[in-house]
């Protein structure tokens, strides 16, 4: 996942929405899709199948950082907090919380009627454990700094503090008292995430890595593990010690995990699926014909990104090359022809936040011959020609519904530029693996966010980050992030958080091109889905009506 010569490729780019799965009659074509009617009756089977982009690396939400993962933990696990069917925040296992005047000292109860699904309670100790446990360097947990609003969070992880420093404390076994470094408005988001989910320590030290396999992982949330098929399914079962139960209507959710997006619509139009994590956006006008309002899409909080190693050549000190290679894509043609206008370009890091200001760089506005045009100076500058162009190998995960979008982007850097990149694709998990030794130079770096702000996306490239895969480092940039979450308020806070942006900007370690739709292919007796920018939706409160027809 090799760059096609121009013509091929900007004239596949152009043709891929009228021509996907067109195969070689050159027509559009139909599938045989049953009518399907429904009612407004529950069905008497509540068992919903969904389909998910790959197989998790681990079902440990201390050590969880992929999407997959989030998906499956969000229903076997909750934390303090939970999401609702729009993704706003709910109660979790706590029921209420207070926080101190100065916003540093948040208190929660706990439900007392909170289990784990072996009929344990859950208590205010195994949310200690558990986040300990995160920030524990012997753990190696790549979202332990996730925790860094928590007073001691950071030294723990760095190994400069006890974990048993950390700034949370039981007054009793039902009250969870948290003490911050300084006012965090995301803290309720964050508690929702998976590496902020409490895990058994009995289990943990009964079996070690065993834990998460069949039979002896044991969860808080509304599903229990049943079985796991390596490859092939995950099959989750509804667990009676959940303390809201009553409310959950499936009884068994089965994820297969499909790399391939391609994949993901043939087994849903096969009916092997009602719920699929991903379409292949070049699928979508046909889709659309086909099976109408059964395609949803929205806009995700999350932003398409590939990452320079700028620690090591050719990208090392040569801030013009990297910003050449940023200025030189064609954000429009790929929003517009490859994912067929249901994203918008991306120019930055951030996507849209009420209150925050993108921090769009002036040439984003240029006419494409302008910024060509300076693409191709500071190209000159950084040391490359047509006689000396530049070869690098562009790294990104397999998936042969991307493989046109990287085949364009190095398209356009040939001829915009006269570079030659090389896409060359890899399993996930190797990627992710070689990105943290730092092997790769060019590399996807897509990136979802946490919380609805900032700081989620920012601290991707804060010196001493565990993902900041790229080793990017400036001091001045780690200032301004250290003084955005020090303000007081969400205005001042937002403020600081936009000059770092626009540092970053100019720095160029990294180049955003699109913001991620959510696509989505929903069964229409699949219901208790509500699509929403951070894009979870938990089965906890999906539902199947009575129907016929698939």
């Amino acid at each position: 996942m090799r760059a096609r010569i121009l013509t091929i490729a900007m004239r596949g780019i152009a043709l891929l929405g009228a021509a996907a799965l067109a195969g070689c009659s050159g027509g559009i074509p139909t599938v045989s899709v049953t009518p399907i009617r429904v009612s407004n009756r529950l069905a008497a089977e509540q068992v919903v199948n969904r389909a998910v982009e790959g197989m998790p690396r681990t079902l440990d939400p201390s050590l969880s950082i992929d999407q997959a993962g989030q998906d499956i933990i969000d229903d076997l696990f909750e934390g303090l907090t939970t999401l609702d069917v729009a993704a706003h925040i709910a109660p979790g296992v706590a029921s209420s919380w207070e926080v101190s005047p100065d916003g540093k000292t948040w208190t929660f109860h706990l439900r007392s009627n909170a289990r784990w699904s072996n009929g344990d309670p859950v208590t205010a100790a195994d949310f200690i454990y558990s986040w300990r446990r995160e920030v524990d360097p012997k753990t190696a947990a790549e979202y332990s700094q996730g925790l860094a609003p928590i007073v001691n969070a950071m030294a723990i992880a760095t190994g400069k503090a006890p974990v048993e420093s950390l700034g949370v404390a039981a007054p009793d076994p039902h009250t969870l008292r948290i003490s911050l470094v300084a006012p965090t408005p995301y803290l309720l988001f964050l508690l929702s995430d998976q590496f902020m989910q409490p895990v058994p320590r009995a289990t943990i030290e009964r079996y070690g890595d065993a834990w998460t396999q069949p039979g002896h992982l044991v969860s808080d949330g509304p599903f229990v593990l049943r079985s796991l098929v390596i490859g092939d399914r995950i099959t989750l079962a509804k667990n009676p010690y959940y303390w809201n139960a009553a409310s959950v209507h499936l009884t068994r959710v089965t994820y297969f995990p499909l790399d391939d997006n391609e994949a993901q619509v043939n087994r849903f139009l096969a009916g092997d699926v009602e719920y699929t994590d991903r379409f292949t956006t070049s699928q979508y006008a046909w889709l659309r014909s086909q099976i109408g309002s059964q395609v949803q899409t929205g806009l995700e909080f999350a932003t398409m990104l590939l990452a320079f190693n700028v620690a090591k050549p050719p990208f090392a000190g040569n801030r013009d090359l990297r910003l050449a290679l940023t200025m030189a894509v064609d954000r429009k043609i790929l929003a517009e022809k490859l994912y067929q206008g249901i994203t918008a370009p991306a120019y930055s890091i951030m996507p849209p936040l009420p209150g925050y200001t993108v921090q769009v760089p002036a040439w984003a506005s240029w006419s494409a011959e302008r910024r060509h045009a300076e693409a191709r100076r500071l190209y000159a500058a950084a040391g490359y020609s047509a006689a000396h162009p530049l070869h690098v190998e562009l790294d990104y995960p397999t998936d042969p519904s991307r493989r046109d979008l990287f085949d364009a982007l190095a398209a356009m850097w040939r001829v915009n530029l006269g570079a030659d990149v090389e896409p060359y694709n890899e399993e996930f998990r190797v990627l992710q693996q070689d990105n943290a030794l730092h092997k790769t130079r060019l590399f996807w770096n897509a990136w979802v966010g946490d919380y609805p702000d900032p700081f989620t996306f920012l601290q991707l490239y804060q010196t001493g980050f565990d993902q900041n895969d790229g080793e990017y480092s400036n001091p001045a940039y780690d200032a301004l992030l250290e003084q955005a979450t020090r303000q007081p308020d969400v205005a001042s806070r937002y403020r600081y958080f936009e000059r770092a942006e626009a540092l970053l900007n100019e720095d160029a370690p990294y180049v955003p091109f699109l913001y991620y739709p959510t696509t989505h292919l929903i069964k229409p007796y699949l219901k208790g889905v509500e699509l929403n920018l951070q894009d979870r939706n938990l089965s906890r409160y999906m539902y199947v009506l009575e129907h016929t027809g698939h």
